[in-house]
């Protein structure tokens, strides 16, 4: 594993979203948090999707993607679509139907992604371009919220669906760069190791109740809430991918932890709403000390079930690209 500190960070990435989505399915039936708390688990897994596509895009720049590795990842793509909505359209039994489609949005992008990606390519050479096309974009959209002021019950599409391609490309232009040269130098300096460190506490504090005061609030508008949002969660990824980068792993035993778990994300990321539905079968959601229990034990069943499907050379083609 050529860069243990990235796949470390993806790995934690992975943990929080799924740590999120258990902890908020728990309490749709009845929740033992606190609002504030709640709050919390929210903010932890809130970047965990932006920093999905910073690293792919880290490791697929310093990876060097071939033209025959892009069709391969492509062709993975498609296959694991198609498998695991076969899989829903045909297995009726509740823990397995509630939750692949979640997944096709992440791996939609990731597909149309890797379609589009020799334009992407050319607009990492050009970045003075690529910045003014996604300024562009956010200008049409500052337009039509004051021609046309939208709540978040009926905005366009592109706007508050954060699924929409343009913005997860942009996150994962932004990892291409981290991993070109120049990017990769930039990580390193103490300077801008010293500048994330000391933004990560106050950053991290203005996020929290920028979120909180979002999901509190119905906004009038959208366009500004956008970009602002977005400006916290790239300035916070790029804080915590600076200071992974700079950590120094020499811990044999955290080394093949993060080994093993790493390569299992995309596949967490595909079963752990099969496998929360499955594990709470098991016991009463009455008894609290079990609850946070399960926020850990969806995650690791779910590394243990992606492993074992990665050991067969078919089945590691729908959970993995």
């Amino acid at each position: 594993m050529k860069s243990v500190n990235q796949h470390a960070l993806k790995s934690l990435s992975c943990f929080a979203a799924v740590t999120f989505f258990s902890t908020s399915q728990i309490c749709a039936y009845e929740c033992f948090l606190n609002a504030n708390a709640m709050s919390v688990f929210y903010f932890l897994s809130i970047i965990s999707k932006p920093l999905f596509f910073i690293i792919i895009g880290y490791m697929d720049e310093i990876e060097e993607l071939t033209k025959k590795d892009i069709l391969i990842k492509i062709k993975s793509i498609i296959i694991i679509m198609i498998f695991w909505n076969i899989v829903l359209s045909l297995i009726t039994t509740q823990y397995i139907q509630q939750g692949y489609i979640l997944q096709n949005g992440i791996l939609l992008n990731m597909g149309v992604i890797y379609l589009i990606y020799p334009i992407i390519l050319k607009g990492i050479k050009h970045l003075k371009i690529t910045a003014l096309f996604f300024s562009s974009l956010v200008a049409i959209i500052a337009l039509l919220d004051i021609f046309s002021p939208l709540d978040m019950k009926d905005d366009p599409l592109f706007i508050s669906s954060y699924s929409f391609i343009w913005i997860w490309g942009g996150y994962y232009i932004f990892g291409h760069m981290l991993g070109s040269e120049q990017g990769r130098q930039f990580t390193k300096k103490i300077r801008t190791l010293w500048v994330a460190a000391i933004m990560l506490v106050p950053l991290a504090i203005s996020m929290y109740f920028y979120e909180r005061y979002l999901s509190t609030h119905v906004q009038l508008s959208v366009a500004g809430w956008f970009v602002l949002e977005h400006l916290h969660l790239l300035a916070m990824s790029l804080i915590l991918f600076v200071l992974f980068d700079n950590i120094n792993i020499k811990n044999r035993l955290v080394t093949n932890i993060v080994e093993f778990i790493s390569p299992a994300m995309v596949g967490v990321y595909i079963v752990h709403y099969s496998v929360f539905y499955f594990i709470t079968t098991l016991y009463d959601f009455n008894d609290a000390t079990l609850k946070f229990t399960l926020l850990v034990l969806v995650f690791l069943a779910s590394v243990i079930v992606s492993r074992l499907l990665l050991l067969n050379r078919y089945t590691a083609r729908i959970i993995s690209f």
